[in-house]
Order: structure tokens, then C-alpha cells, then sequence
């Protein structure tokens, strides 16, 4: 193994760094998970987290950015 390795901690740590640094709200998975009185999904068989997704898109939507406009129809479709 090289000194330039990555691990999947690594990486999912740095990528919830940069989501929480634009906004996205970050939650520990068996916090949220189906069984838990904050569950944010009915079972793990629902890999998005719907209001996770939308939340942020519906906030840009109301402050006028017009480029939410797709981001909208697509989880219209998805969530």
C-alpha cells in the first residue's frame, strides 16, 4: 500500500465535509435509521432520502434560482 492510499472513511468523510460546507444538513445513518424515533426513511430499501433531497432544492426554488426549475421536475419523479 502506498503512502497516497484512500478509504472509504476517507473519502466519505471529506464528501460530508463539503456537503455541510454548501449547506446540506449531515446526519449520523443509525440516528436516522427506519427503527429510530428521527427515522427519515420507512425501510433501507428507500436509498434516497427524499425530504434530504428536496428540502434544499425547494429553498432555491423560493429564493428565485431558476436552474432548481429541473432539479425539481427530476425529484417530482424520483422522491
Amino acid at each position: 500500500m502506498t503512502d497516497h492510499a484512500f478509504t472509504e472513511s476517507v473519502v466519505e468523510q471529506a464528501a460530508l465535509g463539503w456537503l455541510e460546507a454548501i449547506g446540506w444538513s449531515v446526519a449520523h445513518g443509525p440516528d436516522i435509521a427506519p427503527d429510530m424515533p428521527a427515522a427519515e426513511r420507512a425501510n433501507y430499501g428507500e436509498v434516497v432520502l427524499g425530504a434530504r433531497l428536496r428540502d434544499p432544492l425547494l429553498l432555491r426554488l423560493l429564493s428565485g434560482d431558476r436552474r432548481a426549475r429541473g432539479a425539481e421536475q427530476f425529484t417530482g419523479r424520483t422522491v
